[in-house]
């Protein structure tokens, strides 16, 4: 096991510390410059992210025997710093990811649905409308009645078992500042390669500028009395009160409508309608729908403080007075429960307490202190503060599981078990080698050089500022085909994109701690581990060797290895019931 007093700081500051420099071979010559190439590029260019991780990666194969060390010349060095200190001087980039956008062009409450319900995307005016986080479930009760059956046809609809791809919704808000209703509209969002649509569902609640019929009379060539009618249309979005509004016949306005439509190129009253609201809302300036900061979705998040000042998050599911049960999750993104999974511990009567690890969501870190023994710290406060002295049963997902094995190892009495749940490097080191291009390149620059595997992190963080946390997600699962079926899912991503923003809420330097972490040596800790570990090893996951979790099991007998079918690193989604179970069974047992 690695010396726990061993210092790995933080990406960001260990950019600033000179590497190991060296002239570089003639044979590199051609691989710096297209990594120089390749990290300017990516500036602007989406694709030119996969280059460079594909050019680092053969800059580490040229480096032989030494293959995890990458020989970097000053020169390139040299690049690398100027292109940092570049990207810290850009804006931040307009994002394009189309659910944001959704939320983020009106000013006024909106959201973005799953199939299922499930908040994907919300902004703050939503938050305090819809009274609901993004992760959550929305309430049907914002829902009128009237419009019940409009959302249900949306519903089946984004499922393919429809064709309603739009409606006016009437909305009964949460809160008071919103009125005793108000319209909005709902209309379906998809996306490239996704087995199914969004929701979305904005206000129509918009106030009408003095100067919006100017703008509708210059950009459409509307008349006078056309965007008269375009305003009567968007206050009262009913012809017949309309046309009793003006004192003409149900006919003339219908005939002008007409008109609005064919000048605004609009085929519907619905289409009318939203361009109208957008053509409004741009008054609003400075009134966009400003995304809310991530927080916890089942808002139950309480925080520990510490004597240094240091937050702990952590949040609870399942019985609130159950028998606890400790859980950290770990790479790949996981936050919440899927499908029926908190109803069925509450059913059994347990309570799953889910710390925020340091640097993730509201949870703070020590950059003065190793990534382990930085967890071990905030793990340790945890149990002390909130679990007690009794011993429980530990899940870890992934990376998760390091801490809760380290703590097991050095007090015994913590735990009377501990779940593991999916691959991480640091129980087989030899896995990373049968990983994907992408992981298994930052893995193992987040080891030997973390200064450049920030670097990446800091332009991958920008890219999805810019492109949507999809341009993540398809780089890092559109391996498997398991894993397609999960992202795929809206349902699903719903999810994910949640946690997701838990993990980088902090930026991207808690990702390359996630990656450090990911690293850290077990072989001791795994040795004397006195205590039974289940290891659930999803048996798709590339990094899985059936050989290597034997001899974990000739290690130590207290580890029993189960390889579950049908699994890859999404086993978290893939296969939520077993890992219920498994979780059911043993805090029973004990």
């Amino acid at each position: 096991m690695s010396d726990p007093k061993s210092k790995t700081p933080l990406a960001d500051q260990q950019f600033f510390l000179s590497p190991e420099l060296s002239e570089s071979r003639d044979t590199d010559h051609d691989i710096d410059l297209s990594i120089i190439a390749s990290t300017y590029r990516s500036v602007v260019d989406e694709h030119a992210f996969d280059e460079m991780v594909a050019n680092w990666e053969a800059k580490l194969a040229s480096s032989g025997d030494d293959a995890e060390y990458p020989k970097v010349s000053k020169r390139l060095f040299g690049q690398l710093l100027t292109f940092r200190d570049t990207l810290e001087k850009l804006d931040i980039p307009a994002g394009n990811d189309p659910l944001k956008l959704a939320v983020s062009e009106v000013p006024g409450p909106a959201m973005v649905l799953s199939p299922n319900g499930n908040i994907a995307v919300i902004n703050i005016a939503g938050e305090r409308a819809f009274g609901g986080r993004q992760g959550a479930f929305m309430d049907m009760a914002v829902i009128a009645p009237r419009s019940l059956e409009d959302y249900r046809a949306l519903l089946r609809a984004a499922t393919g078992q429809g064709n309603a791809a739009q409606a006016i919704l009437t909305i009964l808000p949460i809160a008071g500042d919103f009125g005793e209703s108000f319209l909005a509209e709902g209309y379906l969002i998809r996306l490239p390669g996704q087995s199914g649509a969004h929701i979305a569902i904005r206000s129509l609640e918009i106030a009408w500028g003095p100067r919006i019929a100017e703008r509708l009379q210059q950009a459409f060539g509307l008349t006078s009395a056309e965007a008269e009618v375009a305003h009567q249309f968007f206050l009262l979005r009913n012809l017949d009160a309309v046309a009793t509004q003006r004192g003409v016949s149900l006919l003339t306005v219908r005939t002008q409508i007409k008109t609005i439509m064919a000048k605004m190129g609009t085929p519907s009253n619905i289409d009318l309608m939203r361009l109208l609201a957008m053509i409004a809302s741009r008054e609003h300036v400075g009134l966009r729908g400003e995304a809310p900061v991530w927080h916890d979705p089942l808002g139950r998040e309480k925080l520990i403080a510490m004597p240094d000042g240091r937050k702990i998050a952590w949040t609870w599911m399942g019985a609130r007075r159950g028998v606890p049960v400790v859980m950290l999750r770990g790479l790949p993104m996981t936050y919440l429960l899927p499908g029926d999974g908190e109803a069925r511990l509450r059913d059994a009567g347990i309570c799953l307490y889910v710390p925020s690890r340091p640097g993730h969501g509201n949870s703070t870190m020590d950059p003065s202190l190793d990534v382990m023994g930085d967890n071990l710290v905030a793990l340790r406060a945890f149990l002390d503060q909130v679990v007690g002295r009794r011993p429980c049963l530990g899940v870890g997902v992934a990376s998760g599981t390091l801490p809760l094995v380290v703590e097991a190892v050095a007090n015994p009495m913590r735990f009377h078990g501990i779940l593991a749940v999916g691959y991480s490097c640091g129980i087989d080191p030899s896995g990373i080698q049968r990983l994907p291009r992408i992981q298994r390149t930052m893995l193992q620059l987040a080891g030997s050089a973390p200064w450049v595997a920030e670097l990446m992190a800091k332009s991958g963080h920008r890219m999805m500022r810019q492109h949507g946390l999809d341009w993540y997600l398809e780089r890092a699962f559109r391996h498997m085909p398991l894993n397609q079926q999960i992202v795929r899912n809206p349902d699903w991503t719903a999810l994910i994109r949640n946690a997701c923003e838990h993990l980088l809420k902090q930026g991207h330097a808690t990702f390359v701690r996630e990656l450090q972490l990911s690293r850290y040596r077990m072989d001791a800790a795994l040795r004397d581990l006195a205590i039974p570990m289940r290891y659930l090893a999803p048996a798709e996951d590339p990094g899985i060797d059936i050989a290597s979790c034997k001899q974990l099991e000739r290690l130590n007998p207290m580890i029993a290895v189960e390889l579950v079918s049908d699994a890859t690193d999404l086993i978290f989604y893939q296969r939520s019931e077993l890992i219920l179970d498994h979780i059911i069974a043993s805090a029973r047992r004990n």
